[in-house]
């Protein structure tokens, strides 16, 4: 694989309490970041299984894109 002819395949990482002000500013920060991307958003009990637009009162200007359309996965290391 050259430079010029493709990128490389980016890593894909979880992002555990999501719904939370820290786990917002991960998703923020990792939005099309060259490295890494974000594949599995994952929460307490309470807003497992829902829409993540759902689950969370977003912190940091208007939620947008690909992240609210997303399920919410419980917070267990056995399900990711």
């Amino acid at each position: 694989m050259t430079a010029s002819t493709s990128r490389p395949r980016r890593l894909a990482v979880a992002i555990l309490g999501a719904t939370g002000a820290v786990g917002q500013t991960f998703i923020r920060c990792l939005r099309n970041h060259p490295w890494f991307e974000v594949t599995e958003l994952a929460a307490s009990e309470r807003s497992a299984g829902k829409r993540y637009a759902d689950a969370t009162r977003w912190l940091e200007g208007e939620l947008t894109g690909e992240p609210a359309d997303r399920h919410v996965l419980p917070c267990d290391p056995r399900v990711i």
